[in-house]
């Protein structure tokens, strides 16, 4: 009896805890579902306020709490609505798709469609399987400033955004959630992006990889290079005039 009942104590105190974390997380009363409208600390959590969220797993046949970011610990991971290219696409914030650019890496560009780089099909597909439908954590580079939105081309600054670009993409390192699977690295490591020049942390180890693509021909290094007698690599992607900014961002 005893047993028992210590065991119920242990049970009891388990439950107490489990609630209290989270209560800290977030001290808004939750719906039946574990979910509900983010009313303050939204930004700790990356959330926008009123979003509504949910905590841990949720699996329910509504296309609000489907789309909903899911928060675990103090993580927010967001569904991924659609890929628009091999380094873009877009995820739900608000109930609304935010379109995100993969930050420091560029892949082949698929429009206008007559004009499609080599092995932009083959890296808008390797995108999706990475994370089509799938919950990701956006995060930003410790370089980046949240404050200013940046602009591209010949009328930009010299106080170049850090979060956004001129086209109000968010530009984010990607992680899938479940796997620490960086789809950033996994696009460059396997040949389907390429590093981009950018003032970030992670350019110098984009480069890394980039090169050891090159040197095991993956990919479009594989696919869309050719290697002629007494002369260089011929490149066949990107096309000329691309412009560069400091974190690699351009129309495509």
């Amino acid at each position: 009896m005893k047993i028992l009942n210590a065991a119920a104590a242990i049970t009891i105190i388990t439950i107490f805890i489990l609630v209290a974390a989270v209560v800290v997380a977030s001290p808004e009363k939750t719906d039946k579902f574990g979910c509900h409208k983010c009313m303050k600390d939204c930004e700790k959590y990356s959330l926008v306020k009123n979003e509504y969220h949910c905590h841990g797993s949720v699996s329910v046949q509504s296309q609000n709490i489907q789309i909903a970011p899911r928060i675990y610990g103090n993580t927010t991971y967001r569904r991924v609505a659609r890929i628009i290219d091999g380094d873009t696409l877009t995820a739900y914030f608000n109930g609304n798709q935010q379109v995100i650019r993969l930050l420091g890496i560029n892949a082949p560009e698929t429009s206008p469609k007559e004009k499609a780089e080599c092995y932009s099909s083959q890296a808008t597909e390797q995108l999706k399987k990475l994370v089509a439908t799938k919950f990701v954590l956006l995060e930003k580079d410790k370089l980046q400033n949240p404050n200013r939105a940046g602009t591209i081309g010949p009328s930009r600054s010299s106080d170049l955004g850090d979060d956004k670009d001129k086209y109000g993409r968010l530009l984010r390192y990607v992680t899938v959630i479940g796997t620490n699977v960086s789809v950033n690295e996994e696009l460059v490591n396997g040949g389907f992006a390429k590093a981009y020049p950018s003032l970030t942390t992670k350019v110098e180890e984009y480069k890394k990889l980039e090169n050891a693509a090159k040197e095991k021909k993956l990919g479009m290094w594989g696919e869309c290079f050719k290697e002629k007698k007494n002369e260089t690599l011929t490149r066949l992607f990107p096309l000329k005039g691309k412009r560069i900014d400091k974190y690699g961002e351009h129309q495509g």
